[in-house]
């Protein structure tokens, strides 16, 4: 793919480094590895670290590492898992600044460009938004909702509907120390964008920068693809108290963010989805600006906060 440049990036840019994950990915990688490379970003790294693939997805990476030396990959003898490849993959980045990608996606090819044009001072964490495609179906690409993106200042606006997807963000290897080791069953874009709020704000790119492939081989988010609602939500209710738990102990939230953190999680463990809690309701709505903070500002949005607080008094969840 032919790579038109940059021209408004100053003349030395730092170097990123993508890490891609592989895993039994070659029906899809081509596409991926071509808006990857064909980045406008002039100085770009590509770190690919694939979890012991069985179809042909090393032959490709290899047939592309011989012709673009800006590919560095290695291939794990035995099978580390989604989290815990990503963090191999991240360790053998030599950039500061490193972007996450998953095997199947398209990427725009401005996507480095703009997010690194548009990084706030100090941040270590930022995000650009993510819009979705089934199988190959390309042509009717749907872009990312249509709600309120801004920076995130507060671990609560991660809690309650995050708009951060690790294919569409980029951090500072500054915070990697902070977050190793990765837990092998808490989301690692999650984890990370926590301990990075815990630590002042996630900058935000608002615009639909990665195109995310939705097929039946997706490696993550496998609770969402239970078709019973209710049984869904007692796994989703469950597994938020796991990760904030988890996340509560690492000590780095100051003291009323893990004071309010634990009440939900506390809060949650008593919901069965068909009994209605006033301390959840009361709770939700106290915290109505950060719980509902992607709702776009309209005439009597109080309204709105109240109904979507007594569902959450029931389910817990948004």
């Amino acid at each position: 793919m032919n790579r038109v440049p940059d021209n408004s990036l100053p003349a030395k840019t730092p170097l990123v480094s993508v890490a891609l994950c592989t895993f039994n990915g070659a029906a899809y990688l081509r596409e991926q590895l071509d808006s990857v490379l064909g980045q406008t970003y002039p100085n770009l790294q590509l770190v690919i670290s694939d979890d012991g693939s069985t179809d042909d997805t090393v032959k490709l990476i290899r047939e592309y590492a011989l012709t673009d030396n800006r590919i560095k990959y290695s291939i794990n003898t035995q099978n580390l898992g989604y989290n815990r490849n990503f963090e191999k993959a991240f360790g053998l980045c030599d950039a500061e600044y490193i972007a996450p990608c998953d095997q199947d996606d398209i990427w725009e090819l401005n996507k480095i460009g703009d997010m690194m044009k548009q990084w706030p001072s100090k941040a270590l964490f930022i995000y650009s938004l993510s819009g979705s495609f089934t199988g190959t179906d390309f042509k009717n690409k749907k872009p990312a909702p249509d709600v309120r993106y801004t920076d995130i200042k507060d671990v609560h606006q991660l809690v309650f509907n995050s708009p951060v997807h690790g294919h569409a963000c980029l951090f500072r290897r500054s915070l990697l120390e902070t977050c190793k080791p990765f837990p092998g069953d808490i989301f690692y874009d999650w984890w990370m964008s926590m301990h990075a709020a815990a630590a002042g704000t996630i900058g935000c790119v608002p615009k639909t920068l990665t195109w995310h492939r939705v097929h039946e081989n997706n490696s993550s988010r496998n609770i969402m693809r239970i078709k019973e609602r209710d049984q869904r939500n007692e796994q989703l209710r469950h597994q938020s108290v796991y990760f904030l738990e988890t996340f509560c102990s690492r000590g780095v939230l100051n003291d009323p963010q893990k004071s309010s953190l634990l009440e939900y999680a506390r809060l949650l463990r008593t919901l069965d989805g068909t009994h209605f809690s006033w301390p959840m309701f009361r709770y939700v709505f106290r915290n109505r600006r950060r719980v509902f903070h992607n709702k776009k500002q309209k005439i009597f949005l109080i309204f709105s906060q109240l109904k979507h607080a007594f569902r959450m008094g029931t389910k817990g969840l948004l």
